[in-house]
């Protein structure tokens, strides 16, 4: 009986442990986000705070930081920036992820050996792409555009998408696209109605991992774009890093307005998204 007890108690520290590590670098981003800024470096640091301020979010009005380096009224362009490259290379990348996907495990297209390679092309370090692609899109004019993040994005993003999708493909039986056939569907046809919905779940979460990776990505948006028609959030971000000091304050606040996004998409795929997640899982 009181083994048991020990291991509850014990079971619940751990837990109160792991949230802990998770949940803290949340709450220190927001409670920083709110800190006025003769705060941001005291020593101890302030955990909890009275003296709240909403300052960070709309720019100081004085102080050593200046109102220019504080404000974020000129966000706006590149939060819509984040979430057009983001949407559309999600979706693109879902796209052809699940075309290549169903031609390799219906059809064999390539062997093992195509699926090795493309996972491999997932494994090349962004830095040594980003020259290459910035002369390539300096010829076609395409820096500074949307087009340039988003099909560098999809260099990225389709390798990883292909290769989940691979795994949900295999797991629904060919017999319902040879029924479908019986029936005088064609190939085409039986893909988009009957592999596609049953797939749902693995589209919904390799879409998701995409929308994720380009709204973080950094070194290739730094370098393909100049001026606010193109730049992501994570570049505006950079911009409360000066040669003085770190601005945490407004720094926090465009975290948390960063964050908000992907959390919003993700809740939104989050029923196909746990459906995807336990995919094959269990099998009668």
């Amino acid at each position: 009986m009181f083994g048991e007890i020990i291991k509850k108690i014990g079971k619940y520290i751990l837990i109160a442990i792991i949230l802990f590590f998770f949940l803290f670098p949340i709450y220190w981003l927001a409670i920083t986000a709110f800190k006025r800024s003769e705060d941001w470096f005291s020593w101890p640091p302030i955990f909890i705070t009275r003296m709240l301020t909403l300052d960070n979010f709309f720019g100081l009005k004085g102080g050593g930081y200046g109102h220019l380096t504080t404000s974020m009224a000129n966000i706006a362009p590149y939060l819509i920036n984040s979430t057009v490259v983001g949407i559309v290379t999600a979706l693109v990348s879902t796209g052809i992820a699940a075309s290549a996907a169903y031609a390799i495990s219906r059809y064999k297209i390539g062997g093992m050996g195509f699926v090795s390679w493309i996972i491999s092309i997932r494994m090349l370090p962004p830095i040594a792409a980003a020259l290459p692609l910035y002369v390539i899109f300096s010829k076609l004019r395409l820096v500074n555009t949307w087009w340039a993040l988003i099909l560098s994005y999809l260099v990225l993003t389709t390798p990883l998408s292909t290769w989940v999708l691979i795994t949900f493909f295999n797991d629904i039986p060919k017999e319902l696209d040879e029924a479908a056939q019986v029936d005088g569907c064609s190939p085409t046809k039986a893909f988009f109605h009957i592999i596609l919905p049953l797939s749902a779940p693995g589209l919904a979460a390799v879409a998701t991992l995409a929308f994720i990776a380009c709204w973080g990505e950094f070194l290739l948006a730094l370098i393909l774009t100049n001026d606010e028609a193109a730049q992501t959030l994570p570049i505006f971000l950079g911009r409360y890093i000066t040669g003085w000091r770190v601005a945490w304050g407004p720094l926090a606040a465009a975290g948390i307005i960063n964050m908000m996004p992907v959390i919003i998409f993700s809740l939104l795929m989050q029923k196909y998204l746990i459906r995807g997640l336990t995919f094959g899982a269990i099998k009668g």
